[in-house]
């Protein structure tokens, strides 16, 4: 076959398709653009949806990073909570926050409770409550490490040694299954340095003693050691990292 039969051969075959393809469209072609058209708007709907899911990550650990009041971290806890570790991270740093303002409260002769600012002990209760939302969540180990290493310190602050000290061990046991050496290696100095919190220190041949009531809260995730004194200094637990995409937000574990 030469080429001027193949020629010949394909403008048939051409002109039979268009000679065929009125009827065909004509039976298939309202159900052809229907899923095209479905097709398309699937594609366009995820596309924005994914468009819309990074922007309110990143929106969300930036609202994070302007907050700096404990109901503050609360409240983006319940609005971000569909960001993975937004709020897991907003409770820790609530938590904190509610610590150093029952720290505050303590040394403040009185304190501020006739203005509405909660009691010393309140604010202790408000942070055993998002501490524990955290331990007791699906989060990831670092975070619920930092959780328990919080809910130490703040039974520290009560002067409640046992407690503390079941608190350090769920912090240690989490370290140590999740490999984060230095959480693990930071609680094991200080379930040491529990005994001598424990004690009275004596002054002198007068007798006179007194408990170490220092508080200071945990700056979690900054990888401080303890104090090398005998005061109730809590132990710094680790950063956790955060997502990729992130907002460079201070450090969690608060």
């Amino acid at each position: 076959m030469d080429s001027k039969e193949r020629h010949e051969l394909k403008d048939n075959d051409l002109a039979e398709f268009l000679e065929n393809f009125g009827d065909f469209w004509g039976k298939h072609g309202n159900g052809i653009l229907v899923v095209a058209i479905a097709v398309m708007a699937v594609w366009f709907g995820m596309k924005y949806y994914r468009s819309s899911v990074s922007v309110g990550h990143d929106n969300a650990w930036a609202d994070l990073a302007a907050t700096s009041t404990p109901q503050g971290y609360r409240e983006r806890a319940v609005e971000n909570a569909s960001y993975a570790g937004v709020p897991h991270l907003a409770l820790l740093r609530g938590a904190e926050a509610y610590h150093k303002q029952a720290i505050k409260l303590k040394q403040d002769e009185g304190g501020d409770e006739d203005t509405g600012v909660m009691s010393a002990e309140e604010s202790l209760d408000a942070a055993e409550k998002m501490f524990n939302q955290v331990l007791s969540s699906d989060a990831p180990d670092p975070y619920r490490a930092n959780a328990a290493v919080g809910l130490a310190n703040l039974a520290e602050t009560r002067g409640d040694f046992d407690a503390a000290a079941k608190h350090w061990a769920k912090a240690k046991q989490i370290a140590d299954d999740a490999r984060l050496t230095t959480i693990s290696t930071l609680v094991d100095l200080r379930i040491d340095m529990l005994d001598g919190l424990k004690r009275p220190i004596v002054f002198g041949e007068s007798g006179e003693s007194f408990e170490s009531t220092e508080d200071v809260p945990t700056e979690a995730n900054t990888s401080a050691a303890p104090a090398e004194d005998t005061t109730d200094t809590p132990v710094e637990a680790v950063e956790v990292a955060e997502p990729a995409g992130a907002a460079p937000a201070s450090s969690p574990g608060q």
